[in-house]
């Protein structure tokens, strides 16, 4: 019983873990998302209309963005219970809200897709920490409504409002992508100089140095009951959370070295063999390890800055190549177990390449998307794989000719597996069309492997399709006079068409006469068959009927009038002695 109930675990492991895999990967999709990206894309237009509206509204969205929240961790830090009370989630919310309307006057067309939610919301509250430290014109000197200038500058700062030029926000006043792209480190030049904000405090270092998205988590209060040495800054990020990431990154890795153990003890067993799922279990872990330290890094151990950047890239670039590799792996294991009723025709061979040419052609869109949406150059990445592609093709031209060739062998059909065929001076059974080549074996058992460019420019001849088999014997008359002759002619006429399996009117017994001493009559008929195998026992019978007729004849002749039948080779078979005959 324990055996059986064993047995059945380790033949329930591989379904367990694919279920396992696909359930924590759509947890991840579903809570990888902040809670503030809903309203990052539905909200009201800021105010961005000059660039005096512009500086006005992010300050004052961010501002009370900032106050909000900060009132929340206190009143969440005070409260008793693990979850948030609900005038702690209203706050959160409606500072959410604001933060958006505050994002929405940033120019982040520069930022990568893999990193825009994180980067809209941190550089938000950089650029707020940034303008409440550098001191800032009159009102009256920012160009308003009723200027209309390309672009403006915070004086004696290389913070930069520029109006977009075209595109969905043409005409709109925003800050500069270059400005986005240099928060960081405005925001290191001047963290230390005094605030001059109502709040008077760094909202982003408490951000950067607590967990959770916003606001951090009610396990918060452990991290803060550390000591002091745990939450010191190292590179952007504290102590605690290095030792997270790091934490972070060694269960991924375990788990996916876990999976890959698993499978090698699975792979021993039949039936993992023949498992097209299990080719891809070993792909989806290293995906959900891929998408587990993302969602980690960025949603619960925070994360920020460059780090964070580096970690989003290399964890979605590993799940983007996992995916790739998973698609490979699984047409691949699908395609070598389609089964058809012949595995060696035509058919099979191009359903077989049809599932990896798609799985290919999957594989390689998703790359192209994986690269778009990790920043990379998609126009430097396609012209390479044009030219890569153009390198391929001319090598491989011969490749190319031989498959092209394949098609039009599936598409016209002349011959298929099992047919006998004849093609230049050779002949025999066709017994493998592939991609490339097609094998057929001959008549003297070996085998033949040509090239389908080759095969389908030759004179092919389907024997296997005749509807009609053809019988063809020379045989040497015994008379030199044109009588002798004329009677042994209509003898082997009257005697060939005696068999039932000769179609009536096409026997035809011709005089043959060349160089040789002695004349030779032809016999051709048609045998009333197309099966390769009744055929030659057909022709075995008519050439015994014609020996018997040389050693037995029905009625009595001359030893003049007796023809001789001759192999195929045209040289007269061979009688019995007259000795053995008589006995």
């Amino acid at each position: 019983m324990r055996t059986s109930a064993r047995n059945l675990m380790k033949e329930a492991a591989i379904p367990l873990l694919c279920l396992f895999l696909v359930g924590l990967f759509a947890a991840l999709q579903f809570i990888g998302a902040p809670t503030a990206l809903g309203n990052l894309r539905s909200l009201a237009p800021a105010e961005t209309s000059s660039p005096r509206a512009t500086l006005e509204g992010f300050r004052a969205y961010s501002a009370k963005a900032s106050q909000l929240l900060l009132d929340a961790y206190r009143e969440n830090k005070a409260e008793p219970g693990l979850s948030w009370s609900r005038e702690v989630e209203e706050k959160v919310k409606e500072a959410e809200s604001l933060l958006a309307r505050a994002a929405r006057t940033l120019d982040l067309s520069q930022i990568a897709p893999v990193e825009l939610e994180h980067r809209r919301l941190e550089s938000t509250l950089l650029l707020k920490e940034i303008l409440d430290r550098v001191p800032l014109p009159p009102q009256s000197e920012i160009p308003g409504d009723n200027e209309k200038p390309q672009s403006w500058n915070v004086p004696g700062t290389e913070i930069r409002i520029v109006r977009m030029p075209d595109g969905p926000r043409g005409g709109e006043y925003l800050f500069s992508s270059e400005t986005v792209n240099l928060v960081r480190d405005f925001y290191q030049l001047v963290r230390n100089d005094p605030n001059t904000s109502a709040t008077a405090e760094d909202f982003y270092d408490f951000f950067s140095q607590s967990p959770g998205n916003l606001l951090p988590p009610k396990w918060f209060s452990l991290i803060e009951a550390l000591p002091a040495s745990f939450r010191f800054e190292i590179q952007g990020q504290a102590v605690w959370q290095w030792i997270g990431l790091l934490l972070t990154i060694g269960i991924a890795v375990a788990g996916v070295a876990g999976v890959r153990r698993m499978i090698r003890v699975r792979a021993r067993s039949p039936e993992w063999s023949k498992s097209v799922a299990g080719s891809a279990v070993l792909p989806a872990a290293v995906i959900v390890a891929s998408l587990f330290v993302s969602y980690m890094s960025d949603h619960q151990i925070n994360v920020t800055g460059r780090l964070n950047d580096v970690v989003e890239q290399i964890a979605e670039g590993i799940a983007y190549l996992g995916a790739v590799w998973g698609i490979l792996r699984f047409s691949s294991a699908l395609a070598s177990r389609l089964t058809f009723t012949r595995s060696e025709s035509i058919d099979a061979h191009l359903a077989r390449a049809a599932v990896r040419i798609a799985g290919i052609g999957f594989a390689i869109a998703l790359l192209i998307y994986g690269a778009a949406y990790l920043g990379l150059p998609l126009a430097g990445l396609l012209a390479g794989l044009g030219v890569g592609g153009l390198a391929v093709a001319l090598a491989a031209k011969p490749t190319l000719e031989n498959f092209i060739g394949g098609l039009i062998l599936y598409a016209d059909r002349p011959v298929r597996v099992g047919d006998l065929c004849r093609f230049g001076t050779l002949e025999g059974r066709v017994q493998e069309i592939g991609i490339r080549s097609t094998r057929i074996r001959g008549l003297d058992r070996s085998l033949i492997t040509i090239p389908n460019a080759t095969f389908v420019n030759l004179n092919i001849i389907n024997l296997t399709n005749r509807d009609r088999m053809p019988y063809n014997r020379t045989v040497g008359l015994r008379s030199v006079d044109s009588i002798g002759i004329r009677q042994e002619v209509e003898t082997l006429t009257a005697l060939v068409s005696r068999h039932p399996m000769i179609e009536p009117g096409t026997l035809e017994v011709r005089l043959r006469e060349g160089q040789e001493e002695k004349p030779k009559a032809e016999i051709r008929a048609l045998i009333m068959t197309s099966k390769w195998e009744e055929f030659l026992r057909i022709q075995q019978e008519i050439d015994l009927m014609l020996r018997d007729a040389v050693i037995v004849p029905e009625t009595p002749a001359p030893a003049s009038s007796v023809a001789s039948p001759e192999r195929n080779d045209g040289a007269p078979l061979e009688e019995e002695p007259p000795e053995k005959a008589k006995a």
